[in-house]
């Protein structure tokens, strides 16, 4: 009888997920994975806008203007915390950075990373509420 062994093989995990933009070709952008610890970190950063929101929407038309404000706020945490590089993007001939895209870079693509960024898992509608 023939007995093979099974290697262990080490498993690699990589932090950050690549993707190529739909919005402007040749550009591809890396978001961060969610660990628990980013979760945590995540749900903290966002729990004061979005209960801020919640709240305003419900409100007059200067309420509701204060409403879209959280959300571009909401955005630009998103961003600044899931955003790991971008690939093939100048702004302003700098290579692009979060914190490039967020003062000067395309709008678009700016909501392209962040619906990115909540598709991988970053905290759902009902876990914002919840926060």
């Amino acid at each position: 009888m023939k007995l093979t062994s099974l290697l262990h093989r080490e498993k690699d995990y990589s932090s950050v997920s690549w993707y190529s933009s739909q919005t402007i070709a040749g550009v591809r952008f890396a978001i961060r994975r969610v660990s628990l610890q980013q979760r945590i970190e995540l749900n903290h950063r966002v729990r004061e806008l979005t209960m801020k929101h919640e709240f305003l929407t419900c409100g007059d038309a200067s309420s509701q203007l204060e409403a879209a404000l959280s959300d571009l706020l909401v955005a630009k945490v998103y961003i600044e915390w899931g955003l790991e590089t971008i690939e093939g993007l100048s702004i302003n001939g700098q290579p692009a950075t979060a914190e490039l895209l967020v003062a000067d870079g395309p709008e678009d693509l700016t909501e392209e990373i962040v619906h990115t960024i909540q598709a991988e898992g970053a905290l759902t509608d009902d876990e914002r509420k919840n926060s």
